[in-house]
C-alpha cells in the first residue's frame, strides 16, 4: 500500500511544471538518499541456494546520502545524466542475524523537460529513458528503466528533486526470479535529494557563453559579443539604425551613398553630397540656402529672400525692401530718398479760386514740389493748412478752408504719402496775407500752405 501511495504522489506531481538545469546552467549534481522496492507477488523468489527466499514486503529506504546523480543539458529539453545509488534490501528469512543484502545500482540516459515547450516558472516535471546495471549481493543485472521526476527550483542553480524508476530486469532474470516468469522481474526505486545547476551556458547557441553575450537569447556574432547583424554591415540589429541595408558604423549602420557624411534616411540628396546642416544637399553660392530651395543658386542671398540678393534699383545702396524711394538715390538716414531742405515746404503755397476747393491746374508745379519735399523727408509729419479771403461769414469760410486743406491732402496721398504723417486744420480768413478789400489781396488768402509738425 505504501508504494502505491508513494508512486500515485509522484506521477500525480507530473501536473505541476518548473525550471532548472538549462542551456544556462547547463551541468547539474543531485545528492539525495533512495529507497527501493521489489514487486512483492506469490511465488517470485530471490534464489539463495537451493532455497527460494521472498523479500520482505516492505520499502528499503536508506538515512545516509546515498544517490548521486550528474547531468548534462543538451538542447531542447533534453539531458544526458548519470547517476549512482546504494541500498540494503531486506528478505523474509528464518535467520534474524542474517544481514540484509547490498543493493548498488548505475544508471544512464536521456531526459526530457517541458520547460522546451512550456513556460514552466519554477517546476520542472521530466520523464527519463534509459539503461543500467544493478548488483544485488553480488548479483549482475543489466536494466531498461524508465521515470518521472520533479525539480523545484529555489533560483536558477538550488533545487529539491524527486523521481521514481521503474527498473526492469533484462539479463540473468533467472537468477532473480525463482517461478522464471516474467511476473515480478522489475524494482521500484525512489530518489530524493538536492539539485545545483551551474555552468557559463549558452542559451542562444551562438557559440557565446551567456556571461559575454550582449544577446543572450538571440543567436549572433561572436565579434559582436553574441548579437546578431541581419545586414552584415559590422553593426549589431540593436544598434543598427538601417539594420536590413549594410551601411557605416559612424552612421549607425545606415548608407551613405554621396559620401557627405548624411546617411541616405535623413539625406534629403542622397545622390549628391551635400552639407549636414542642410539635411546633406548642396549649397553653392554658400549662401545658407540649399539649391534645391534657392531661387538664385549662383548669387548669394539670404534665407528671407529664398536665397536671392535684395533689389536695389536706385543703387543707393539701399534694398528696395526698405527704401521709401526705390527709384530714386537717397541715404539711409533718411530711408533711401534724398534729404532736401524741410523748409522748403513752407515756402509753397497752392491758392483757389473765388468760393472753391478744386485745385487750379496752375498749382501742379507747387504741389509736385510739396509731393518731393515731403518724400525726401520721409519721417517728417506734415500739417496742410487752409485758408479763406474775409468774403462771406465764418459759418462759410471755415468749412471752405478745410476742404481746401482736404483737397491737397488727397492729392498726396494719391501720390503714394501715407496719411499718417499728414493732417489738416482750416483756419478760415483769421489769417490773411494780403489785403481782403482788393482783389490780389483776397486772391493771396484763398490758399493752402505746408508746416512741419
Amino acid at each position: 500500500m505504501k508504494k502505491r501511495i508513494l508512486f500515485t504522489l509522484i506521477l500525480g506531481a507530473q501536473a505541476l511544471i518548473l525550471h532548472g538545469q538549462t542551456a544556462v546552467n547547463p551541468w547539474q549534481i543531485t545528492l539525495g538518499a533512495n529507497a527501493v522496492e521489489f514487486y512483492e507477488r506469490a511465488g517470485v523468489q530471490y534464489q539463495t541456494g537451493n532455497d527460494g527466499i521472498k523479500f520482505d514486503n516492505k520499502i528499503n529506504y536508506s538515512k545516509y546520502l546515498s544517490y548521486l546523480e550528474v547531468s548534462r543539458y543538451l538542447g531542447k529539453g533534453i539531458s544526458f545524466q548519470v547517476g549512482g545509488s546504494l541500498n540494503q534490501v531486506d528478505r523474509i528469512t528464518s535467520n534474524p542475524s542474517e544481514n540484509p543484502d547490498l543493493y548498488f545500482s548505475v544508471d544512464g540516459g536521456l531526459s526530457f523537460s517541458s520547460t522546451a515547450f512550456l513556460d514552466t516558472g519554477n517546476l520542472n516535471p521530466t520523464l527519463s529513458l534509459g539503461a543500467g546495471y544493478t548488483n544485488i549481493n553480488d548479483f549482475d543485472h543489466i536494466t531498461t528503466n524508465l521515470g518521472f521526476g520533479l525539480t523545484y527550483m529555489f533560483d536558477q542553480s538550488f533545487g529539491l528533486t524527486l523521481k521514481a524508476k521503474r527498473k526492469t530486469f533484462s539479463r540473468d532474470v533467472s537468477d532473480l526470479i525463482g517461478d522464471k516468469t516474467d511476473n515480478g522481474d522489475y524494482v521500484n526505486q525512489f530518489l530524493f535529494g538536492f539539485s545545483y545547476a551551474f555552468g557559463n551556458g549558452d542559451t542562444d547557441k551562438d557559440g557565446v557563453k551567456d556571461d559575454v553575450d550582449a544577446c543572450v537569447n538571440t543567436p549572433g556574432l561572436p565579434e559582436l559579443n553574441g548579437c546578431p547583424d541581419d545586414d552584415e554591415d559590422g553593426v549589431r540589429n540593436s544598434d543598427d539604425d538601417c539594420p536590413d541595408v549594410p551601411g557605416l558604423a559612424a552612421l549607425a549602420g545606415c548608407p551613405d551613398m554621396d559620401g557627405d557624411t548624411v546617411a541616405d534616411k535623413y539625406d534629403s540628396c542622397p545622390e549628391v553630397a551635400g552639407i549636414p546642416t542642410l539635411d546633406g544637399c548642396p549649397d553653392a553660392d554658400e549662401d545658407g540656402v540649399a539649391d534645391n530651395d534657392d531661387n538664385c543658386p549662383e548669387e548669394f542671398g539670404p534665407v528671407e529672400n529664398n536665397g536671392c540678393p535684395w533689389s536695389d534699383r536706385d543703387g543707393d545702396g539701399v534694398f528696395d525692401k526698405d527704401d521709401n524711394c526705390p527709384d530714386v538715390p537717397g541715404t539711409a538716414s533718411n530711408a533711401g530718398c534724398p534729404e532736401y531742405p524741410i523748409q522748403g515746404l513752407e515756402e509753397l503755397s497752392v491758392k483757389f479760386g473765388s468760393d472753391s476747393f478744386e485745385i487750379d491746374s496752375a498749382f501742379e508745379e507747387q504741389l509736385s514740389e510739396a509731393l518731393r519735399i515731403i518724400e525726401a523727408n520721409s519721417t517728417a509729419k506734415i500739417i496742410i493748412e487752409g485758408h479763406a479771403d474775409s468774403t462771406g461769414n465764418d459759418q462759410i469760410n471755415l468749412p471752405l478752408s478745410e476742404l481746401r486743406a482736404s483737397q491737397v491732402l488727397d492729392y498726396l496721398v494719391r501720390a503714394g504719402i501715407s496719411p499718417d504723417r499728414l493732417s489738416i486744420v482750416g483756419y478760415g480768413s483769421s489769417q490773411p496775407l494780403g489785403d481782403n478789400n482788393t482783389s490780389d489781396g483776397r486772391a493771396q488768402n484763398r490758399r493752402v500752405d505746408f508746416a512741419v509738425e
